[in-house]
């Protein structure tokens, strides 16, 4: 009977280390390092729902920017940064007086907008939701 007990032992030790190994195996799915994909980034999912006059607007958009997208500003009190978000997920920051694109440069950045110039020293104002206007001045 004392092998019976030791049997028993020994198989209910195994059992525990099994069960431990396989919420260890879990626990690292958890902490794997997921892709990082903006998910407002333009897609499947973004349609455009407005007059012709957005359309327009994103067209033009589209050139001056090189379909980058306004997605942060950071104010601080000596500098101010612009982020940028590009339809393959990736993030730019530029600063005032920066070069956006080769034909754009970033000229002011406040809370929810930025104004941009381009070669034509045309000004416009970029919003958050990838609006662009002509700015006012």
């Amino acid at each position: 009977m004392s092998i019976n007990k030791i049997l028993i032992l020994f198989l209910t030790i195994l059992l525990f280390q099994f069960q431990i190994s396989k919420a260890e195996d879990s626990n690292n799915l958890d902490e794997e390092e997921l892709p990082a994909i903006d998910p407002f980034a333009g897609g499947v999912g973004n349609t455009s729902q407005g007059s012709t006059e957005s359309t327009s607007q994103s067209s033009q958009g589209s050139g001056l920017l090189n379909n980058m997208r306004l997605v942060g500003t950071i104010l601080g009190e000596n500098k101010k940064i612009a982020i940028f978000s590009s339809p393959d997920g990736g993030a730019f920051k530029y600063e005032e007086n920066d070069s956006i694109t080769a034909s754009t440069m970033l000229i002011e950045v406040f809370n929810e907008v930025v104004i941009v110039r381009d070669d034509s020293s045309n000004e416009y104002e970029v919003y958050m939701n990838n609006i662009i206007k002509p700015s006012d001045g």
